[in-house]
């Protein structure tokens, strides 16, 4: 049944986790919460969705709907197919999850390639984008920096059998309850072809919308900017806040803060996203929501 959003949520703590199935493809969700204020995010390259649970909990405290969504598929016989992983193809994903659910508008945000998804689906799609939010966005600086990685990536994945090995002793011997922990061995427990598969896509395909598309965004966008982030290059941040008229850059520490001291940003956050679904036009697509329902759930 549909709920009526509120800004106070007593359902907070709900927490649900499945698959649900996106253009025939098995996808793995965990959600948060429950309304119309919805907010889905995607994660970093090689990390699962559980990246951002931390942040989802926070808003669901605040009486925001929260989806994060694996951008690594769920294994399947077939091999994995290097264009179900463009960012291009995320983005369609992230849409298609806001189909799945039921859901009129969304904030779409991430990290990394997961924020290049989140602008890819504002693109596609801006009649029923809220906002964005990116932390360490991926445009032309840092693709050159991760190219390098990326290839790596797919030769251990492909040929890598003494690294995971290696790597599932090593997982033994931390702390279990640590988040870090856990998202080793979600990397470990993914299907390597998919993992593979999107190597090559990234490295094939494009890894942000282009500039000129990039440009046509007018819904707000806040930008989280880590200047200790070794991946990313701080330069990308600064571009998209030129780039797109309605734009917040936000400071963070460190790219460790969102997953170990949350609430460092969650006031930014917070104050970001409420303010985006104050719009008039906003509130009208978002009195009825449904939930994430057994139907939905597989």
């Amino acid at each position: 049944m549909p709920q009526l959003a509120s800004p106070v949520q007593r359902s907070h703590s709900r927490r649900r986790e499945g698959y649900v199935v996106i253009d025939g493809k098995r996808v793995g969700i965990t959600e948060f919460g429950s309304g119309g204020r919805l907010v889905i995010l995607a994660p970093s390259l090689m990390l699962s969705r559980r990246m951002h649970e931390p942040l989802a909990l926070e808003l669901a405290r605040r009486g925001f709907h929260v989806v994060c969504v694996n951008n690594v598929l769920a294994a399947k016989r077939e091999p994995g197919d290097p264009e179900d992983y463009s960012a291009e193809a995320l983005g369609r994903r992230m849409v298609g999850l806001l189909d799945a659910i039921g859901g009129e508008v969304a904030v779409f945000g991430g990290t990394s390639i997961g924020a290049s998804a989140a602008l890819e689906a504002a693109v596609l799609e801006p009649n029923r984008t809220v906002g964005v939010i990116v932390e360490a966005p991926l445009l032309d600086r840092g693709a050159l920096r991760i190219a390098p990685m990326l290839t790596l990536a797919h030769g251990i994945l492909s040929h890598g059998q003494p690294f995971f090995w290696l790597a599932r002793r090593f997982a033994g011997l931390l702390p279990a309850d640590s988040l870090a922990t856990r998202l080793w061995w979600d990397f470990l427990s993914a299907s390597r072809a998919e993992q593979s598969a999107m190597m090559q896509g990234l490295m094939l395909g494009r890894i942000a919308p282009p500039r000129r598309e990039r440009r046509r965004i007018s819904v707000p966008v806040l930008v989280l900017r880590s200047r200790r982030d070794p991946l990313h290059a701080t330069a990308d941040s600064d571009r998209l806040a030129t780039d797109i008229p309605d734009t917040q850059l936000h400071d963070i520490e460190s790219p460790t803060t969102l997953r170990g001291n949350v609430r460092m940003v969650s006031p930014a956050i917070v104050s970001f996203l409420s303010e985006a679904f104050a719009a008039p036009w906003v509130i009208a697509r978002t009195i009825y929501t449904p939930n994430i329902g057994d139907a939905y759930l597989n």
